[in-house]
């Protein structure tokens, strides 16, 4: 009993850490968020006005993809996706925190973000047109959902601390403030980069236990 009291101790003051830091970073927060979607809608708007040549491109490969997976030509390598997704989301997370405390970094933080926004939006866009709303729905649902979950709070998480640094490197505290400044955002970007992973792991999972099933059942 007294185990249990103690965790959910433990998880009110998360979540209220979590609250106190958001509301501190609100308009950072929303920046970051608008800036993803912009990417987003950018993927989508791409994908709608791609000329015939494109889309011709865009849906054979999908098509293709889907039936090998359904004929059992094509094997999911688990350990492959693992490790690109770290490896990905490592790269991310590094240019984050060196943008973050480099003057003219910030243009390349709301970039990585508004690209991540247009790969998501451009995949679920190109999905949707080629296997139509139900099978395209379960399709990115299956793939992308449970990693996007974790990954896009934590990319943002990361993109609004990489804004914090910046504006105290700007703000020309002494040299002691700046210390603990870079201190705070090396720390809270190494618990955002364990969320990533977290999604990597997820990722790599769904993908090698879940995926081919559910192409094959329902699409």
């Amino acid at each position: 009993m007294k185990n249990k009291r103690k965790l959910y101790k433990k998880k009110n003051r998360l979540f209220t850490i979590i609250e106190n830091h958001i509301n501190q970073n609100c308009k950072e927060y929303i920046i970051a968020t608008l800036v993803f979607f912009i990417g987003i809608v950018i993927g989508i708007i791409i994908i709608n006005f791609s000329n015939n040549e494109n889309r011709v491109s865009i849906t054979g490969y999908i098509n293709e993809f889907v039936k090998s997976i359904k004929s059992g030509e094509y094997e999911i390598d688990g350990k492959a996706v693992l490790i690109k997704s770290i490896f990905t989301n490592l790269k991310i997370a590094c240019i984050i925190w060196i943008a973050g405390s480099t003057i003219i970094g910030i243009p390349v933080v709301y970039f990585v973000l508004g690209y991540k926004g247009f790969c998501i939006g451009y995949s679920i866009s190109a999905v949707m047109a080629t296997l139509g709303n139900v099978s395209g729905l379960i399709f990115c649902s299956s793939t992308m959902l449970i990693k996007n979950i974790i990954e896009v709070p934590c990319l943002l998480a990361l993109a609004v601390s990489s804004v914090k640094m910046y504006k105290a490197v700007i703000k020309k505290y002494d040299k002691s403030n700046i210390k603990s400044e870079i201190c705070r955002h090396t720390f809270f970007s190494m618990f955002a980069t364990i969320g990533l992973m977290i999604s990597s792991v997820l990722e790599c999972f769904f993908t090698s236990y879940f995926f081919s099933n559910i192409i094959i059942k329902f699409i």
